[in-house]
This record gives C-alpha cells, sequence and structure tokens, in this order.
C-alpha cells in the first residue's frame, strides 16, 4: 500500500544531495552534540543529583532524569550559541521514517540533535537507568532499535546512555561487550569519558556507528 507524505518529507527532501549534506552535518557536529550530552550531565550531577540517594526506589527515574538532562544540555547549547547553530536539541523527538501507520503515534528519541537545515536528518540518542552493571536486558532492546534501522534510519550515528545506578562503567562495559559479542572502542575526544562506540551494519540503512556513554548516578 502507497504511503502519503509527511509534513517533514514535503518540507525537506531526503534525496541523494540531502544525504550527502547530512553526513558532512553528522561529521562536523557529532564531537559537539556528545561534549553538550556530557557536560549536561556533569551540570545535573553538580546542581541537582548529588542531593539524591539512589539506593532508594524513585517512581519515573529514567523519564525524569532524561527530562532534566535535556533541560541542561539546552541551557549550555543556547547559551553557547544563542540560538545559532547547525543543529539544535530536542527532547522526545518523533522519528516519522519509521512510524508504523498513518495513524500510530511513531517512534520518539529520549534525546536528540536536529539538523536545522533538513530537519528529517536526526543525531538520536536513547538512555536507560541500568540498576547494576549486569542488568543489560532494557539497555540491549535499545541497541536493537538501533541495529534493526527503527532509529537513526537516515543517519549513521546514534547515542546510547546508561544512567547507572550502582556498580562501575568498567564492569558495564566489559558486560556489554560479552552480550553484544564484539569490542568497544574509546572514543577519541572524549578520552576521559565513561564512553565507548561500536560498530553495526545494517541491512535497510546506513551502516552505524554507536556512542555508549556510562553516567553514574549513586
Amino acid at each position: 500500500m502507497s504511503r502519503c507524505p509527511t509534513l517533514d518529507s514535503l518540507l525537506w527532501p531526503a534525496d541523494e544531495p540531502a544525504q550527502e549534506m547530512a553526513s558532512e552535518w553528522v561529521d562536523g557536529m557529532t564531537a559537539q552534540a556528545l561534549d553538550y550530552t556530557w557536560r549536561g550531565f556533569d551540570s545535573l550531577v553538580k546542581g541537582h543529583l548529588h542531593k539524591i540517594d539512589f539506593s532508594v526506589k524513585i517512581e519515573q527515574l529514567e523519564r525524569s532524569l532524561t527530562a532534566n538532562h535535556f533541560a541542561e544540555i539546552q541551557k549550555i547549547w543556547a547559551k553557547e550559541t544563542g540560538g545559532e547553530s547547525s543543529f539544535y536539541p530536542h527532547h522526545e523527538d518523533p522519528e516519522m521514517e519509521t512510524r508504523k501507520s498513518a495513524s500510530s503515534k511513531p517512534p520518539a528519541y529520549d534525546l536528540a540533535f536536529v539538523c536545522d537545515a533538513n530537519r528529517r536528518f536526526i543525531w538520536p540518542m536513547e538512555a536507560k537507568v541500568v540498576e547494576t552493571p549486569g542488568a543489560l536486558a532494557p539497555y540491549l532492546g535499545d541497541v536493537a532499535k538501533f541495529e534493526s534501522g527503527v532509529a537513526a534510519p537516515l543517519t549513521g550515528v546514534g547515542g546510547l546512555i546508561a544512567y547507572l545506578r550502582s556498580g562501575s562503567t568498567a564492569d558495564f562495559f566489559a558486560n556489554l561487550q560479552k552480550a553484544m559479542k564484539q569490542g568497544l572502542r574509546e572514543f577519541p575526544s572524549s578520552p576521559a569519558r565513561a564512553h565507548r562506540t561500536s560498530l553495526h551494519d545494517r541491512t535497510i540503512a546506513p551502516r552505524l556507528l554507536l556512542h555508549h556513554m556510562g553516567m553514574v548516578l549513586a
């Protein structure tokens, strides 16, 4: 069955010239977007999270963390760019490219950086609260979303945040390597951070570079 276009597809094409532009855009902004993400978390910890005992049960923790993390990212981005940039941060941005039907709600990213010149191109991030370094099932579910092409269908990059509630990032990455059955590489722009990358081949979308960020809550 043929599908009707979305408003975004009418406003911004995803043809070959646009794809080439998007590739250059991703190459040019990735390190900066990730820096905003890390510094946003630093600001959240320093200003707010240091007051919290994360050993107690907290309702809606994941949703609240991502919303507050986004607020800190947005403040840093706005202060440093004056609102003028090739991209802007977005919270719960919908991915229209992989909507299931005309009426269904499309998947949405926890955090994202959107290309201002063509808003169909999104640098997406998903975030999960990870209770212990071995409790990886929810996190691996988001890895599968990226590998299947449901997430980041037009770009070859994405990010995953593990809000680690207990344990060490070293143990988290060791367990993640075993679960994904591949090695993880350090990200050169963030050598002092708990930040690794992995490569994934996809059949219906560009080859994927995934960024994995371990952000300790306790």
